[in-house]
């Protein structure tokens, strides 16, 4: 490695621009997240303009400019030749003294794909450019001393693939495991044994009259709202053997369910001093604790203490998280969950068996279920002892379900370890020093947009920005809105003012921008 020759990686590689005459949507490529190589693009729409498609050859390098850092990149397979992308996935051809694999390991090492976000240049779609991977140095020895370290690391990464396949099917087998858990505490096989000593208790259908009539006194009371009738159940919808004691039932029949609200933007603060918790989605729910940073002074679907969280909506559907304050308002895409007359935790494992279900059949534009799928879940209901012991048995055996996650989880970060000390060892380290330098000043042109943030504008109401600024770029209305951090909740806000508030309104003959209606 020490006589190995230092050069630019712009003398290796040279951006092939060969335009595709005739263009065509099914043999367009695309570059994976994550050092998964390059796949052909699913078919899609060409939209009418000047978009321009080239020819990709096998053997080429190529990166997408916009993802470059986080991994997009690699070698175009035999199977893709003569397909065809954009420049915002430029490819190269590489000089005969360098092999493309070469390449690829170079930005692999390490993950030193990963430092080159700070190249990335751009408002709002940053990109890394061609230019900027020319000034980046790589070792180049000989072809031969490349092929013997190639063949080297083809063997290595046999090896490790070998042991992450075993690290994925004790995952895989992990999973299964939690599943058979549940399921056996569902069917009541974890308290077979128990039921022999404790044979004298009252049958579950004696609970649920119990839980029947303190429902009906609730909504007499009107601490509760009354819900519609729930299906009956037919002895063929019932997927498995109960106990004697157990009776099946609707979820519906022993919780209630409140839906969540969403709030007007001048109605939450990210202040500590604004009022109760506001709850807004998956994000905020982590390993079943409830993480709180907005809250509200104007609350109007209210959960409490002990409630269980559960995500009905968005790419989270089905994640849960124990609420462990006072009361907090939830949001559209939160349901709370309470009981009467049984334990909430047993709930909680009803919940966590079906949570896959849930999350597989989510429909919608924003993937959801509805409170009435929910409440008509169907689940055994054992009488509420037996279901205080299950609770106590399935955490027992979780916990140690927990533990050997732990142990996989440290297999699969020292694979990885390994292999990429595998990788520096082989290639060397050339010690890249990465700056983003600014673009010469050629005169005083303006930029086409300049987001003011200071104190009138930033994290703002999106009307009020209009109102202050006149019309707006959606991207510069975004960054200056209140949710910065969140582009999904500043669509859904953006939506919401277009097409049910009346608000605002897209520019006519300007692409992107937006006024007050």
């Amino acid at each position: 490695m020490k006589n190995w020759k230092k050069v630019k990686l712009g003398t290796l590689l040279t951006e092939s621009k060969v335009v595709s005459e005739n263009p065509n949507t099914d043999k367009r490529i695309r570059v994976k997240l994550n050092v998964l190589g390059v796949e052909k693009r699913p078919i899609t729409k060409d939209k009418k303009g000047a978009t321009k498609y080239y020819i990709r050859k096998a053997g080429q390098f190529v990166y997408g400019k916009q993802n470059l850092h986080k991994g997009a990149f690699g070698i175009i397979p035999d199977e893709l030749d003569g397909f065809e992308s954009s420049l915002d996935i430029p490819a190269f051809d590489i000089d005969e003294t360098c092999y493309p694999e070469w390449i690829f390991y170079f930005f692999k090492k390490g993950n030193f794909y990963l430092k080159l976000e700070s190249l990335a240049k751009g408002v709002g779609s940053k990109r890394i450019h061609p230019k900027q991977i020319f000034e980046l140095y790589i070792f180049l020895p000989s072809k031969d001393e490349q092929k013997k370290v190639l063949d080297e690391i083809e063997k290595a990464e046999i090896n490790n693939q070998e042991l992450v396949n075993e690290i994925d099917s004790q995952e895989e087998n992990l999973g299964k495991l939690r599943q058979s858990i549940l399921q056996d505490a569902v069917e009541g096989k974890l308290t077979k044994e128990w039921r022999v000593q404790n044979s004298n208790l009252k049958p579950a259908s004696e609970l649920l009259k119990i839980i029947k009539e303190e429902k009906a006194q609730l909504v007499k009371e009107k601490k509760i709202k009354k819900e519609k009738p729930l299906s009956p159940i037919r002895k063929e919808q019932t997927p498995f053997e109960i106990p004697a004691n157990w009776e099946w039932s609707r979820l519906g029949e022993v919780i209630y369910l409140k839906s969540g609200q969403d709030l007007r933007p001048d109605e939450y603060s990210d202040s500590k001093d604004f009022g109760l918790p506001y709850i807004t989605g998956a994000s905020n729910l982590q390993n079943e604790e409830v993480i709180i940073n907005r809250w509200t002074n104007k609350p109007r679907s209210i959960a409490y203490r002990g409630n269980l969280l559960f995500t009905c909506k968005g790419s989270g559907v089905g994640k849960m998280g124990w609420l462990n304050v006072d009361s907090a308002h939830i949001a559209r895409q939160i349901m709370a969950i309470s009981t009467i007359a049984s334990p909430l935790s047993y709930v909680k494992v009803l919940m966590d068996i079906n949570a896959k279900k849930y999350n597989d059949n989510a429909t919608g534009l924003i993937p959801g279920v509805d409170r009435g799928t929910v409440r008509e879940t169907l689940i055994p209901i054992p009488p509420i002892e037996e279901q205080k012991i299950i609770v106590e048995k399935t955490k027992d055996f979780l916990s140690n379900c927990d533990l050997l996650e732990e142990e996989v989880l440290a297999s699969k970060i020292n694979s990885e370890k390994l292999m990429q000390s595998v990788l520096s060892e082989l290639l060397g380290e050339e010690n890249n020093v990465l700056l983003n330098k600014p673009a010469p000043k050629r005169g005083t042109k303006k930029a086409l947009r300049e987001i003011q943030y200071n104190s009138k504008t930033l994290l703002m109401d999106l009307v009020k920005l209009l109102k202050e600024n006149g019309k707006l770029h959606a991207e510069d209305l975004w960054k200056m809105s209140q949710f910065p951090d969140d582009i999904d909740a500043f669509y859904s806000e953006l939506k919401k003012q277009i097409e049910e508030e009346k608000s605002i309104k897209e520019v006519v003959n300007e692409k992107g921008y937006l006024e007050l209606v």
